[in-house]
């Protein structure tokens, strides 16, 4: 069930953090103490069929990058998925082959790595009208650092004169100050 689905994912986000350390050139064990309680959410996303014509650019799951270290994503080919933005501004549908992943990098990788390694925008679109009568289901999981894990850019990936763009911050921080963010947006939008 979900809960083995759960550990699955944790055990190979576990190893996608020893294969992302050995790529940055540290330890394979450097994110090791930093994951070790990791506090990752594990969701799964259904977008139901769609009995009414969406409004022209209204989205299933608006633009956003997600917060934690990575997301792995299972989800089929249905037409009306995901996009991500390319550098160049275009957005690019995701087809991933069947029975397979899909990962994307957060934020917080994007700090460590001193935006080495970017946090994709990506967003989920609307079907086509003739697709419409079909339902989308996708499991993310998202990756999260321990509760108090303090993300400081790699000494690598500093920039020239060794700066980084962003300062050391707790995991915990950091996701309640995106919360937060968030919550605010969802209000401004209400009113």
């Amino acid at each position: 069930g979900l809960e083995a689905y759960y550990r699955a994912m944790a055990r190979l986000a576990t190893t996608l953090m020893q294969i992302f350390a050995v790529g940055l050139d540290l330890p394979d064990a450097y994110f090791a103490d930093k994951i070790d309680r990791h506090t990752s959410v594990l969701r799964a996303i259904h977008y139901p069929v769609q009995a009414e014509t969406p409004k022209p650019g209204q989205l299933r799951a608006g633009a956003h990058t997600d917060y934690g270290t990575l997301t792995i994503l299972y989800g089929d080919d249905t037409p009306g998925g995901l996009q991500v933005r390319h550098r160049h501004g275009d957005w690019l549908d995701v087809h991933p082959t069947p029975g397979s992943l899909v990962c994307n990098i957060g934020d917080l990788m994007a700090r460590w790595t001193n935006d080495r390694w970017v946090s994709n925008l990506h967003r989920v679109v609307n079907p086509p009208r003739d697709d419409a009568d079909r339902d989308r289901l996708s499991i993310a999981f998202f990756h999260n650092t321990n509760h108090n894990a303090e993300i400081r850019c790699i000494t690598s990936c500093l920039g020239p004169h060794g700066i980084a763009k962003y300062p050391p911050v707790r995991f915990s921080d950091h996701y309640l100050g995106k919360l937060m963010k968030a919550e605010h947006m969802r209000l401004d939008v209400k009113s």
